[in-house]
């Protein structure tokens, strides 16, 4: 028998192997666990996920945006990224040897039989700055080292994608050629950046802008889902080209945007702001009896170029200037406080009013003048002072200024279908936090004080030649849903009348005083008539003299009958003068010419009559076109109009005096014709009746072309520029 004392010795020593034993167990595990999870992870996590397979949303098709008679405005086209799995085919070969044993013999390695023709293909068509031994290298090099997922080409066209399916090996399928198509809907504007911030656009991590992002809900359309396998390196590819759930497609969104009239309306803006040389402007054209916006641009100067990057028409809430004087007007008007022959001490231009001195922004000449003749010359002394006479006695009349300001809806959004719209300010009397004071009664008369929008300039001056009636302006019609239609927008109405009738009419009296005697008189014209008011705000009044300022006119055609109401705005003008009158106005006029002269109906030439010489002056000489749409135009105008020599469908117009001649225009078979000037419908029929194929770029009317007019050619490509 042991003694004790080596008993418990045995144990100790025993539990020691014990612990050594679990001990080395223990770092062995350990280690074990490192190099799986550590040094061999990725190796396990790749093999546990080559088999995984998940569902992923395929994003729908965004629906269309359309200008009023249905030309797109914005569409989404399919685009693609080609992949390729230079390893699919051996995969493909492997399970065929298994159920056919005989199956190299029948069809041979398909990679090797197609490899030097692919690579010359993705060379010529994919991949021109590689060669095709270098295309057939690169593959062969990652197909040694497993790679399945080269890029081949992004953003190619779903017709060269067709093309690219028919590569040696790929016309195959993919399964045997490893072909991979993801396609990527890219959005697509046919005319470039016209109306960009009204249409509006979308970009990655940023909501969606103007129309887009406003009707985005209906235009966006619902995702489907498709099942993708995991293959490697963060790679997932479609199973098949079959869709577990097909997407739903945005709905298509109708506008009220007509887009002859938004050509004209940016055309005519960018060519004042490069003359003026100024810093940004807007211009927008409204329809008087709905409100809808028939056109809206919106220009900034960007290095030497000038293009849209804000909705100044929408969003610039500032101060008007002169145009609010007519405002100011009707309060007093509608109040009975003064009448139009109501006489000013005007002071020549600069006088003392409310203790500050204040000056008249285009000189007159006179010492006095009646209430009539201070707005037809936009002084601002004289309907400040009509202002201070009428509400300046006491607190009550200051508010009962203001409130007539609040009837027009001057104080109020005009809640147009845009986001982004401008608050309106207009001073509450005695505000300290408004920084009201003795003289923001004066200042705010003539344009000051306050800050509006162009578009809540516009809808009020848009009610006055609406007789009273205060439309909403608006920019969609209706949502169309597979050519049907599934929402319609109907003109609203924001206010049935903003002033009494004897208002409206006297303002719309002013409105045409200021073109028939007023700072407009020398644009008038006996075409037709049209009414408005001009505004020259300084931006640096109470401040640094820097001599800026915001040229501005706003006002309708034809003065008679309504039909159209425009707001031009032009910040800045540095060169060839400052004042609405010689700014602003002239674009007013170059927008309201050409509207007329494709809408004839707006004025009335029934025969060559008292206005048969000023209106031949504006018939078009040399113009090339369609012979039915010139012979359309012209019985519409009244104007008699006769075909010389033999008929064509091409006719060139030969102005007389009180009549218009179609001459034919032929083309020698053969011969690239001459489609200068032609709109484009025009020039693509004059290139095809040829046999020739247009290339086109740009918007507008041909402005030049590749091939000379007279080259012999036969069916050629022709690429024409529209501007």
């Amino acid at each position: 028998m042991k003694a004790p004392i080596d008993n418990k010795n045995e144990v100790v020593r025993n539990s020691n192997i014990v612990l050594i034993v679990f001990g080395a167990l223990a770092v062995l595990t350990i280690a074990q666990v490192i190099n799986i999870s550590v040094v061999k992870g990725k190796y396990y996590r790749d093999l546990g996920r080559e088999w995984h397979i998940k569902a992923i949303d395929i994003n729908a098709d965004r629906g269309n945006i359309l200008a009023d008679n249905g030309e797109l405005l914005a569409t989404s086209m399919p685009f693609y990224d080609v992949y390729f799995d230079p390893t699919a085919s051996r995969q493909y070969v492997k399970e065929m040897k298994e159920k056919d044993k005989h199956f190299m013999k029948k069809e041979g390695d398909i990679f090797a039989k197609n490899i030097d023709s692919l690579a010359f293909y993705i060379s010529k068509y994919l991949n021109p700055n590689l060669s095709q031994y270098e295309v057939k290298s690169w593959i062969l090099k990652k197909r040694s080292q497993n790679e399945r997922y080269l890029c081949l080409a992004k953003g190619i066209s779903h017709s060269k994608m067709k093309m690219v399916k028919n590569f040696p090996l790929f016309r195959l399928g993919r399964n045997k050629s490893g072909a991979i198509f993801e396609v990527k809907p890219q959005r697509v504007r046919p005319y470039g950046d016209m109306a960009l911030r009204t249409v509006g656009y979308i970009s990655d991590n940023t909501m969606p802008i103007g129309i887009e992002g406003k009707y985005n809900e209906d235009l966006k359309g619902e995702a489907g889902k498709r099942m993708v396998q995991y293959i490697a390196k963060n790679r997932w590819v479609p199973i098949n080209d079959l869709t577990e759930i097909e997407p739903r497609n945005g709905n298509d969104v109708r506008t009220t945007l007509n887009v002859q009239m938004q050509d004209i309306a940016r055309s005519a803006l960018q060519e004042a702001l490069e003359y003026h040389n100024a810093s940004y402007g807007s211009v927008i054209v409204m329809e008087v009896k709905t409100g809808a916006i028939k056109a809206m641009a919106n220009l900034k100067k960007d290095g030497d170029k000038y293009q849209e990057s804000y909705n100044y028409a929408v969003g610039a809430s500032t101060e008007p200037g002169s145009t609010f004087k007519l405002a100011s007007m009707m309060a007093i008007l509608e109040d009975k406080k003064l009448d139009l022959d109501y006489k000013v001490d005007v002071n020549y231009g600069k006088a003392m009013v409310s203790g500050r001195e204040m000056k008249d922004s285009e000189g007159h000449g006179h010492a006095t003048l009646t209430l009539r003749e201070a707005f037809e010359k936009s002084s601002n002394i004289g309907i400040s002072k009509a202002v201070v006479a009428s509400y300046g006695q006491n607190r009550n009349d200051v508010f009962q200024y203001i409130n007539r300001i609040k009837q027009f809806h001057l104080d109020k959004l005009t809640g147009i279908d845009l986001a982004g719209e401008g608050k309106p300010l207009i001073k509450t009397p005695y505000n300290l936090k408004q920084l009201w004071s003795r003289t923001s009664l004066a200042w705010m008369a003539h344009g000051y004080e306050t800050q509006l929008t162009p578009l809540q300039m516009l809808t009020f001056y848009n009610a006055v030649a609406n007789d009273g009636k205060m439309m909403q302006p608006y920019l969609v019609s209706s949502v169309w849903s597979h050519g049907e239609e599934i929402k319609s927008f109907l003109p609203k109405v924001l206010e049935e009348k903003i002033a009494n009738d004897t208002t409206i009419r006297l303002a719309k009296e002013l409105l045409e005083g200021v073109v028939l005697r007023g700072t407009a008189k020398k644009f008038k014209n006996d075409l037709y008539s049209f009414a408005g008011k001009t505004g020259t705000a300084s931006l640096d009044y109470g401040g640094v003299k820097r001599g800026r300022y915001r040229a501005s006119f706003i006002g309708y055609f034809p003065a008679e009958n309504p039909i159209y109401s425009i707001c031009v705005s032009i910040t800045e003008p540095r060169d060839h003068g400052y004042h609405g009158s010689e700014v602003a106005l002239p674009v007013f006029k170059s927008i309201a010419d050409k509207v007329l002269s494709f809408d004839p109906h707006f004025f009335n030439i029934s025969s060559p009559g008292k206005n048969a010489t000023a209106f031949s002056s504006q018939l078009p000489q040399d113009a090339r076109g369609n012979r039915n749409d010139f012979v359309s135009v012209f019985n519409r105008l009244g104007v008699p109009v006769y075909t010389e020599g033999k008929a064509t469908d091409l006719v060139i117009t030969k102005r007389a005096d009180a009549e218009v001649n179609l001459v034919g225009y032929i083309d020698q078979k053969g011969q690239v014709p001459d489609v200068k000037g032609m709109g484009l419908r025009d020039a693509l029929f004059a290139l095809e009746s040829q046999g020739l194929i247009a290339e086109v770029s740009g918007y507008g009317r041909v402005s030049a072309q590749n091939i000379p007019p007279g080259t012999k050619v036969s069916g050629q490509k022709v690429f024409i520029k529209l501007q």
